[in-house]
């Protein structure tokens, strides 16, 4: 039997990249994101359906808790979650929408991840395997990102802590820490800095890539093969760790 694995946030980016690498090594993957066409894309793309062996797509939002738990119940026993859903909005201390982006950014990437987790970890196997995609901003920090960085910072320190509560079950949770993923995100981000200094996006783009020692951002699937192993036999004695993968931009 297929191992069923779960990965939210898999409508686009990191996700996405995630669910294909998986399908294609074996899994029964439950693509979770809030993207239904996407998701449907995905699914048609590696030979799978709604019931179907490869792909099977879940249109939820993980910031709704009581959704998140009657979706999870509804799954076979999960032998691998990957918890990539999240969000990145920048706000300033006093900007008029600052308390809606701390509020929405942290009910997605902490609260999301926590809910998803709760949820799957009673029903998982023996050597069932977690890994939670953070940030280099979950050991960084950045001016206008206070709170995507204290969502990534915390999800650290859940990570920990939930290694600990389950490797008496072989379950092992680690993180991932990007830098800049040449994502559907990222690039989003990038739009938003360059409008609100009054520049272009090609500049600032030249300049995240000029900050990166490899002198390119990350590749979505180069995330996704870290995850890949993170998630496999191989990595049995791997748990509480969070790894970075930011072609040299940060060590921490």
């Amino acid at each position: 039997m297929k191992r069923a694995t779960l990965v939210t946030g898999a409508s686009s980016g990191i996700g996405a990249a995630v669910a294909k690498k998986l399908a294609r090594r074996g899994d029964h993957v439950i693509a979770c994101g809030t993207d239904g066409a996407a998701l449907a894309e995905l699914a048609k793309e590696l030979g799978g359906t709604v019931s179907g062996d490869a792909v099977r797509p879940l249109v939820l939002d993980v910031s709704d808790r009581a959704a998140v738990r009657a979706a999870i119940g509804r799954l076979p026993p999960l032998g691998a979650v990957v918890l990539s859903a999240g969000i990145c909005r920048q706000a300033r201390l006093g900007d008029p929408d600052a308390d809606e982006v701390w509020e929405r950014v942290l009910a997605v990437n902490l609260h999301g991840a926590y809910a998803v987790m709760a949820a799957a970890a009673p029903r998982m196997p023996e050597g069932g395997r977690i890994v939670a995609v953070s940030s280099g901003l979950g050991k960084l920090g950045r001016a206008g990102y206070s709170a995507y960085c204290a969502s990534k910072h915390a999800l650290l320190g859940v990570v920990k802590c939930v290694a600990r509560e389950l490797a008496p079950r072989g379950i092992t949770v680690n993180a991932v820490c990007p830098g800049w993923v040449d994502t559907p995100m990222a690039r989003a981000d990038v739009a938003r800095t360059a409008l609100a200094g009054g520049r272009s996006a090609e500049e600032v783009r030249a300049e995240v890539a000029a900050g990166i020692p490899i002198g390119r951002m990350v590749e979505p699937g180069e995330v996704a093969a870290l995850i890949a192993w993170l998630v496999s036999p191989e990595a049995g004695a791997v748990t509480g760790e969070a790894y970075n993968i930011s072609g040299g931009e940060f060590f921490a």
